[in-house]
């Protein structure tokens, strides 16, 4: 732990000399461990232009740091004419293959003249990232030597790979060397997940508990950081670290660290709590002001005042994305394990998060001519535009999106919103799974009523009413975006449509674990207790069991939800596999809840059958129920088998012929289940899916064939 004080910020944390910042600068409240890198700060903060010895010969830009400007040097892309504007150098260009977007035409192009360079991206980096300045040479010891293992590499596979279904991170100013510790540590541990196998079962063994040493030292260095000064987390990156530390802590992790994660969920809840981070108008008063300062269209609005506000922006927003990223872990991610949330969503005092295309512009003209796009030209002077923004009060918050989703006439500002930005769509999808949860909650914990022919029997019908109207809603919006493949949004898309299913299932076909009451210690063992659950009708048994029938058919409401089961099945099991290699871990765990599902609703419904055959000696009639989900789930089952390669459809599907009929029925489970085992071999990249190839193979007739 004598590291950690070593990178900090020392603003807001201490007023004097510490022992391990002896070198105090005489200018700001700013304290260092070395005397070269209070040298250093001196020069780019405190020295002025005269100190910027270094100057590019081609667009005259000046540095104070040699290395910046050689690192400059390799990127400037000029042929000798002076850049005009003072938007520094795509970070990301130094790591990131493709060419970045730079030299872009811009309306805020002047005659300056160049040597008033005002903003760089050294004088940017120095004020946000004084955490740590300096890249280490190599990993520790216990690093595989194999040459593709470098920060760079990983850093690289994370945005790749990770970003695109989760883009926490702002991804066009993320410099590798110049990115705190702790947070540069949590992005490559994620990242060498991506690696290729290219290793010996040594070398992998060896990566694996390369990445156990360092996330279990880089979370045990964060939470002491935090438990010493709770307020460092209103520097985004800390929290977009702690983040990343307890996604992979859930889903990557071995079941014991399980309880170190919970932990630092709590942590980091309660810090959140204390300093009043959940309230937008608390935690950053003037989180608007990017929008309002002067005219935003000024043609003659200088190229240093745009620069600012669009780190003002991403500053801004890289802690909004944090916050509502919380609220998800938390009310989603542990839910496998039936933990109840820490926290309400009703507590996210904070505006919907921007549109993404925002989030994901190289720089601030690209910024500024898409928010333009997407705002309009004209400034906001009205006072309910000053109040709530360009978007409404629609988008004010998550609560009051949700209220809005469930009217007949939502804020059509919010539709916009939502169109614009998957991950908003997606947050507000989390809350909405989160209010029925809530309702099954407390809905079971009440004595059994005569039954209810209304199939979504967990709400009342003008509730469930309601909560159809915001579903469909969102579906709308999901449906002209999830099929274009060539999106960069589109694994985002794709998580908001299986989420929608998974909505829809948790209003007929509660989660096996909650009405169980059963709490679970890890992501896994909760998993595997859901799927050993999903052999019986635990639903029934526990409302009162000497009260109902002892045949229970219930499955009424699986039929309202067949198009969405087989559209939702054919998504799981028929995506590319460089997609499925991209699926964030929580849509993993999401589509074995779906198949879980789909798995129970075919035992039940051949029970059925057989019931029927058992009593009259002939099969149901087709448009009963049981044989109306037998046959729609079992043929888009064998539409995406893996073993079957004759695309005609099985003759014994929807037949009344008795002895065929039957033959499909006894192979129809097992066929289920080895579709399920290869979707999970699919899906071995965070471990979810063979852990759960495990745990199928612990229930009688479903072991290896």
């Amino acid at each position: 732990m004598n590291k950690i004080n070593q990178n900090t910020s020392t603003s807001g944390m201490t007023s004097g000399i510490d022992q391990h910042r002896p070198f105090p600068c005489d200018q700001c409240p700013k304290l260092f461990t070395r005397s070269e890198n209070l040298q250093r700060h001196k020069r780019a903060r405190h020295g002025g232009a005269s100190r910027k010895n270094f100057q590019c010969s081609r667009c005259h830009a000046r540095f104070s740091r040699s290395d910046v400007y050689k690192r400059h040097g390799d990127r400037c892309r000029t042929t000798g004419s002076p850049i005009q504007t003072s938007q520094p150098q795509v970070p990301w260009e130094g790591i990131h293959t493709p060419q970045a977007m730079v030299g872009i035409p811009s309306p805020l192009t002047t005659t300056r003249n160049p040597t008033e360079r005002v903003v760089t991206d050294e004088a940017f980096w120095e004020e946000h990232s004084t955490f740590a300045a300096e890249l280490p040479q190599g990993f520790s010891s216990s690093s595989p030597s194999n040459h593709d293992n470098s920060e760079e590499t990983y850093v690289k596979q994370y945005f790749e790979n990770f970003h695109p279904s989760f883009p926490l991170l702002h991804r066009p100013t993320f410099i590798v060397s110049s990115t705190p510790k702790l947070l540069r540590k949590a992005v490559t541990v994620i990242g060498s997940l991506f690696s290729p196998n290219l290793y010996d079962h040594e070398e992998t063994q060896a990566l694996a508990h390369w990445r156990q040493d360092i996330w279990q030292s880089g979370q045990g260095e964060l939470r002491h950081m935090v438990s010493l000064n709770c307020s460092v987390i209103r520097q985004p990156w800390v929290i977009q670290a702690w983040l990343l530390y307890i996604i992979y802590g859930v889903y990557a992790s071995e079941a014991g660290q399980f309880q170190t994660v919970k932990k630092m969920l709590r942590q980091l809840v309660d810090a959140v709590h204390e300093i009043g981070l959940s309230q937008q108008g608390i935690a950053m008063p003037d989180a608007q002001s990017w929008m309002y300062q002067l005219d935003f269209n000024s043609p003659g609005d200088d190229s240093q005042t745009l620069y600012t506000r669009w780190t003002s922006y991403i500053t801004t927003e890289s802690m909004r994305l944090s916050l509502y990223t919380l609220v998800f872990l938390d009310s989603h991610t542990f839910s496998p394990c039936n933990s109840r949330p820490l926290m309400s969503p009703m507590e996210l005092g904070w505006e919907l998060p921007f549109p993404i295309n925002l989030w994901e512009a190289k720089n601030s003209q690209i910024w500024l001519m898409r928010f333009n796009e997407n705002f309009g030209l004209s400034t906001f002077t009205t006072a309910n535009s000053l109040l709530h923004g360009p978007r409404g009060l629609g988008t004010a918050s998550l609560t009051i999106a949700t209220q809005q989703l469930m009217t007949e006439t939502p804020d059509p500002q919010l539709l916009a919103a939502l169109e614009a930005s998957p991950f908003a769509a997606f947050c507000v999808l989390t809350n909405m799974g989160a209010l029925v949860r809530d309702f099954t909650r407390c809905y079971y914990q009440m004595p059994p009523s005569p039954s209810d022919p209304n199939p979504f029997h967990i709400l009342t019908q003008g509730q469930n009413k309601q909560v159809h109207t915001a579903i469909e809603a969102i579906t709308k919006i999901v449906k002209k975006q999830a099929y274009t493949g060539d999106s960069p949004q589109f694994l985002l898309w794709r998580t908001n449509e299986l989420f929608i299913s998974t909505i829809k299932i948790s209003l007929c076909r509660p989660d096996q674990l909650l009405i169980a009451g059963i709490v679970d210690n890890s992501l896994i063992a909760g998993m595997a207790a859901s799927t050993h659950l999903t052999q019986g009708n635990l639903v029934a048994i526990r409302r009162s069991a000497p009260l109902i029938p002892r045949h229970v058919g219930g499955d009424e409401g699986i039929v309202a939800l067949l198009n969405d089961l087989s559209g939702a099945l054919s998504t799981i099991s028929g995506e590319e596999q460089d997609k499925v290699a991209r699926e964030a871990p929580w849509v993993t765990v999401a589509s074995y809840g779906v198949l879980l599902c789909i798995w129970g609703a075919l035992k039940r419904a051949s029970t059925d059958i057989r019931h029927h055959l058992d009593t009259f000696n002939e099969l149901p009639r087709i448009s009963e129920s049981c044989m109306l989900i037998f046959n729609t789930l079992m043929e888009s089952a064998l539409l995406h088998f893996p073993a079957d390669n004759d695309v005609t459809r099985d003759p014994r599907l929807w037949t009344m012929n008795r002895e065929a009929f039957v033959s499909l029925l006894d192979e129809g489970e097992s066929l289920f289940v080895n579709l399920i085992k290869a979707i999970c071999q699919r899906r071995s990249l965070w471990g979810i899916g063979p852990s759960m190839l495990a745990v199928l193979g612990e229930i009688p007739g479903t072991g290896a064939e």
